[in-house]
């Protein structure tokens, strides 16, 4: 039995050490790439380029005229991609943000393994949880891109290490607070620390819960309504009513991106281990209404793949403490063991080649969609010309000028009924875009899908003035990427 364990704690080694590898590799190559790989990215660049010229933050000129770019998340993310942004010329409108992603995301790795070495004392238990948290899909994926995920999550990470050592010593915890309103100040759903932080005391001492959770979620409201109020209203509309639509946000959508996580093997076995671990008391509570509470805030807030980084992290450090706690039963730690190699073996070889394809195999410069879009737009317009797209990343790619910065934001203002493209209707109408370029036939667009929302209205001047000169396919797969393009030119050109 000895040497089983053996030889399974070395094949588990293996494969965690395989998943950091992938991790740095993609990281490493998306830090070197020049162009948008997630879609958004874009968007959330030129909204750190325009806070740089001076653009308030939640400003109404973001709603009323091009380019349209709004700060649809709270603010703390673009002031610090913009920080850096400004101390260094880093001549990528990429390169800052996903700097600051990426040590975020590995600051996020030492505290799941700060946490897990307390659990347990043990240096392998922090290893473990450090590279527990990396082998996840969506954390390479989104990670590693120009989002605020990452450094919401890391914030709400050290709000948790020192929540819990205040725990150990047996106080209440208040300086986690600073840490987990930070975390919403950077994503305006990054609350599951601070609610599971009120949670978890209630058991032990319900006037130190209410207190805490008087002060906690108190602040935060107070936070809230005074950028509504300083704002005029703008930032419940950027952060509100330009996040959640009934549109955007259906039960089919919600399913089929909560299949994705669901749907993994390594994520369900690490979820059953996380939660035999609270329930076995080898982790403490705490861990426990992270997790759950983590699920449900994912699941609430539409399952967007990385809104299920709070369950994750917490997955991540309540295995290493399970495997801790079963030493004493060889046979039930063999077992879990085998379970982890051999899942985590189908893991890194099956699940994670779509990551590995994309990520790490195709993100070249001279990749098809870093070349065959952009050399689309350039070939339908002048270089000073206004193009109206819905993807952002090609217009950039291009250096053309963007006038729509984010589609798929303002399909959801549209959607709830805060916005209207009456300035675009009126571009189309007077022949003023040197092309319209869309990733479907403008016969296809309607109000019955969420994502063209921002471009529904136009179609009847659309049809009117613009005729399809061109069409472009790639056969290069990415992630949430369209594969054609079609290309509308004035009737008159």
């Amino acid at each position: 039995m000895a040497v089983l364990i053996r030889l399974l704690r070395a094949a588990v080694a293996a494969v965690l050490a395989a998943a950091a590898g992938i991790f740095l590799a993609v990281a490493w190559k998306m830090l070197a790439y020049p162009h948008e790989v997630v879609i958004s990215e874009g968007a959330v660049g030129l909204a750190v380029r325009s806070i740089l010229d001076g653009v308030g933050t939640y400003d109404p000129v973001r709603w009323t005229q091009p380019p349209f770019v709004i700060v649809h998340y709270t603010p703390l993310y673009y002031w610090v991609t913009g920080l850096l942004q400004r101390a260094g010329d880093f001549g990528s409108m990429f390169l800052a943000g996903r700097l600051i992603s990426t040590l975020c995301t590995l600051g996020t790795a030492l505290l799941a393994g700060g946490l897990a070495h307390r659990l347990t004392g043990r240096a392998w238990a922090a290893i473990t949880a450090s590279c527990l948290w990396l082998s996840f899909l969506f954390v390479p994926f989104w990670g590693t891109s120009q989002r605020v995920d990452g450094l919401a999550i890391l914030l709400e990470g050290a709000g948790l290490l020192v929540l819990f050592r205040a725990r150990e010593q047996g106080r209440t915890g208040w300086g986690a607070l600073p840490w987990f309103w930070a975390a919403w100040a950077t994503k305006q759903v990054m609350v599951v620390g601070l609610l599971a932080a009120v949670a978890s005391l209630w058991r032990k001492d319900r006037k130190a819960c209410l207190r805490f959770g008087a002060v906690g979620l108190g602040v935060l409201l107070a936070l809230f309504g005074i950028a509504v109020a300083a704002t005029g209203g703008a930032f419940w509309k950027a952060t509100v009513l330009g996040t959640v639509s009934d549109r955007a946000d259906t039960p089919w959508v919600v399913f089929t991106n909560a299949e994705r996580f669901f749907g993994s093997p390594w994520n369900m076995l690490l979820l059953l281990l996380g939660a035999a671990a609270v329930w076995w008391r080898k982790a403490p509570a705490l861990l426990g209404w992270y997790l759950g509470l983590g699920l449900l805030a994912a699941i609430a807030t539409d399952a967007n793949l990385p809104r299920f980084f709070p369950p994750m992290l917490a997955m991540a450090i309540c295995v290493p403490a399970l495997l801790q706690g079963t030493l004493a039963d060889r046979r039930l730690h063999a077992a879990l063991l085998a379970a982890l190699a051999l899942t985590g073996v189908a893991h890194t070889v099956y699940e994670m080649r779509p990551l590995i394809r994309e990520r790490i195999r195709t993100l070249t410069p001279h990749n098809q969609r870093a070349t065959v879009f952009p050399s689309l737009v350039a070939q339908h317009s002048a270089k000073d010309g206004e193009v109206l797209a819905q993807d952002v990343g090609m217009l950039l790619s291009a250096n053309r000028k963007v006038v729509m910065a984010d589609p798929l934001v303002f399909s959801i203002l549209r959607g709830n009924h805060a916005w209207e493209p009456t300035v675009l209707v009126a571009g189309i109408e007077q022949e003023r875009y040197d092309a319209v370029i869309l990733n479907r036939p403008i016969e296809s667009i309607d109000d019955r899908e969420w994502t063209t929302l921002w471009i529904a209205p136009a179609r009847p001047a659309l049809t009117a003035h613009y005729r399809l000169a061109e069409t472009a396919t790639i056969d290069q797969q990415w992630t949430f990427l369209e594969p054609t393009r079609y290309v509308y030119v004035p009737r008159g050109r």
